[in-house]
């Protein structure tokens, strides 16, 4: 089977100096770019992109095609641009749709049969946002409830903690604690004054004891 594609070089010598992807594929409303190489030696040659045409000639169906430069050609919806450095020409269609799929060639234009690559373009569909009228539709109201709304928040959380901790206080805890309260005071004011009346007696029992002893006989 190797046969054909010799004779094919044969008789079409440079039928195979320009390679495509092959196949491509790009959304609905969206852009797609194609990039196609060609050999050494055809760097000043023009560049076209088309549709196919079922015929070696493709002169009657070019949708853009190059000046032999590398400017930037447009022509309404598609764009070529070819660069003689890398030997590499890219076509970029915008705005696609359905109708835009099918087969297509990128090529390089000479005297006799072009030489091209064909290539598959597919357009897939659209992906579309949800318009806002769609979005609100789709928001469940939930019913307003009658119970009293609780609040989630952690001050309030806490305060409600420190209130239910005060109300539900038992009163028999508070009594050691008034206890405590009692014994402070005791300590702080009624054992001075203890103090000071036991030593207030003690020196008063003394002095009477050595009263006698200087009123003694001389």
């Amino acid at each position: 089977m190797r046969i054909f594609p010799i004779l094919g070089w044969m008789l079409f010598p440079g039928c195979w100096a320009v390679t495509g992807p092959g196949a491509v594929c790009g959304p609905a409303s969206g852009s797609v770019s194609v990039q196609c190489r060609y050999d050494s030696g055809y760097e000043d040659y023009q560049k076209f992109w088309c549709c196919d045409g079922g015929s070696w000639f493709y002169f009657n169906s070019y949708i853009v095609e190059t000046d032999g430069s590398e400017a930037e050609v447009t022509r309404g919806r598609v764009s070529i641009r070819d660069d003689h450095t890398q030997r590499a020409f890219t076509v970029t269609m915008e705005n696609l749709t359905p109708a835009d799929a099918g087969t297509y060639h990128c090529g390089v234009v000479r005297t006799g049969p072009d030489l091209s690559a064909t290539v598959e373009l597919t357009v897939s569909p659209a992906t579309s946002s949800p318009t806002p009228r769609e979005r609100s539709s789709s928001v469940t109201v939930q019913p307003a409830s009658t119970s009293p709304s609780v609040s989630t928040s952690p001050w309030t959380t806490a305060e409600e903690g420190k209130s239910n901790f005060s109300t539900n206080q038992d009163p028999a805890a508070s009594e050691p604690q008034l206890s405590n309260v009692h014994f402070l005071l005791l300590f702080i004011w009624k054992v001075p004054i203890l103090l000071c009346i036991i030593w207030v007696n003690i020196r008063y029992k003394k002095n009477s004891r050595e009263m006698p002893d200087r009123h003694g006989p001389s």
